[in-house]
């Protein structure tokens, strides 16, 4: 109380330094919050634009696909273009012909020439080849063609085609009467791994000189390996075999009757009884194989041709058995 009567009243000052502190505080909880904010949004937008790249690749990879399915299957119409033609101007096959020949990174470009392409087509590339099917030994051989007994003939080969590569020749029994038995028919290679003695080291050997073609068929002796000739005639050894691939070369056979003659030509007749079941010059399938690469992937794809003397009832000479593709690398 102070003279004159007059009351005064006491207040607190709040000190300097603790109301700095406080708006320190403030604005560095409002930083944090700032920097959260944005880290949060940065990430958003991150995930966002991310997804777009892959909505993008994605999209790209469905039109490469789309592009190369088509590609694939101009390459199969232009072997089957190549097969009519060969057979036309030729009564045998052997790889002397055009039809053995590959094509080896081809352009699109070479082929429209005069077209104008868009440039991710015309630089893309194009490998094909064609291989004669009956070149190898044909597995529906093991069974008669309705598919109900053993086909004796045919396990003989295939027997002595596994002794020639070096595998035990009771196989070629067991999977006659194993595939019988299950009454599972075979349409590629991975299907005899059903088989208890199948492996797939042992189908890897076997892969180059196997093939399963939709009826029974005879081994070209124009095409075949030495060793699928040492399984389609009896009694051929392998130097003989070998002598006779070295033969061929040169000099094509032109009918079934000029093996025996080259046979007896090379001194190598002895011992050796030829089935002209087994045997042929010419061949009606094929394995078509090409591999295009195309923006980020290279795509496979394999076909069967068959070829006939007389029109099928298409009305062509040539038809697809089967076609698969694929894509093997993807740079995603």
């Amino acid at each position: 109380m102070l003279d004159g009567g007059c009351a005064v009243t006491s207040v607190r000052v709040r000190p300097t330094h603790s109301i700095s502190n406080a708006l320190r505080h403030e604005r560095g909880s409002a930083t944090v919050t700032a920097l959260i904010v944005v880290g949060v949004a940065a990430v958003l937008l991150a995930g966002l634009m991310w997804r777009q790249q892959i909505q993008i690749r994605t999209l790209e990879n469905m039109r490469d696909q789309v592009q190369a399915q088509w590609l694939q299957r101009a390459a199969i119409d232009f072997a089957r273009l190549v097969l009519v033609e060969d057979q036309r101007n030729s009564q045998i096959d052997h790889l002397g012909e055009a039809w053995a020949l590959p094509l080896a990174d081809g352009k699109v470009a070479d082929f429209l020439k005069n077209t104008d392409v868009p440039d991710e087509i015309a630089a893309v590339t194009l490998q094909g080849q064609l291989m004669d099917a009956q070149s190898q030994f044909n597995l529906a051989n093991l069974w008669d063609k309705s598919f109900k007994t053993i086909n004796p003939p045919g396990v003989q080969e295939y027997g002595r085609l596994l002794e020639a590569l070096g595998l035990d020749k009771n196989l070629a029994q067991q999977t006659a009467q194993g595939v019988l038995q299950a009454d599972m028919p075979i349409y590629d290679l991975e299907g005899l791994l059903k088989l208890p003695s199948y492996s797939p080291a042992i189908l890897d050997q076997i892969r180059p000189f196997v093939s399963i073609l939709p009826i029974l068929t005879t081994v070209n002796v124009n095409t075949a390996s030495a060793e699928v000739l040492m399984a389609a005639i009896p009694g051929l050894s392998r130097s003989a075999a070998g002598a006779f691939v070295q033969q061929r070369a040169a000099t094509p056979l032109k009918s079934a009757d000029e093996i025996t003659t080259l046979l007896n030509k090379m001194g190598a007749s002895q011992g050796i009884t030829l089935d002209a079941s087994l045997v042929d010059v010419r061949s009606q399938f094929w394995l078509a194989r090409s591999e295009i690469r195309m923006g980020r992937g290279i795509f496979v794809s394999s076909a069967l041709i068959q070829r006939s003397q007389n029109p099928l009832p298409s009305g062509n000479f040539t038809q697809v058995i089967w076609s698969k593709t694929g894509k093997v690398i993807s740079d995603f």
